[in-house]
């Protein structure tokens, strides 16, 4: 995984961000409710990890140009139904909470070669972290 890193820091990130927003929305409307630092840190957790599937799944094996079904749009659409379709209502929230934070993660990984990488033309900003 050559970007491993520039994923984990762009997953762990906006994550992190996404997680920060949802619990201000849900102490708006629940004012007694405290910042819950286990769900902030599985969420984090969750979709830092879920960012580096694509490649897991997908190994360049040396070649920048390795964008196939793992790295596609489709790929993305994929993985938002998997974890947040019909078939997950009955979960309980935690889980659900869980898989969300993941699919954002693996989405942010497509998004972030989109921008950041120089792969068959792709990435609009050419920086490194």
């Amino acid at each position: 995984m050559p970007n491993f890193h520039q994923h984990a820091i762009i997953n762990a990130l906006a994550v992190a961000a996404i997680e920060v927003v949802k619990q201000r929305h849900d102490q708006a409307r629940n004012p007694a409710q405290k910042f819950d630092w286990s769900r902030f840190i599985v969420s984090v957790g969750a979709g830092t990890l879920a960012g580096a599937l694509p490649d897991i799944l997908e190994p360049s094996l040396g070649n920048p140009n390795h964008r196939g079904f793992c790295h596609s749009l489709t790929a993305a659409i994929l993985a938002w139904w998997l974890t947040s379709g019909r078939h997950t209502q009955n979960l309980p929230v935690e889980i659900r909470r869980c898989l969300a934070a993941m699919s954002a993660g693996y989405t942010l990984h497509l998004g972030a070669d989109l921008f950041f990488t120089k792969a068959k033309g792709m990435g609009f900003i050419h920086a490194r972290f």
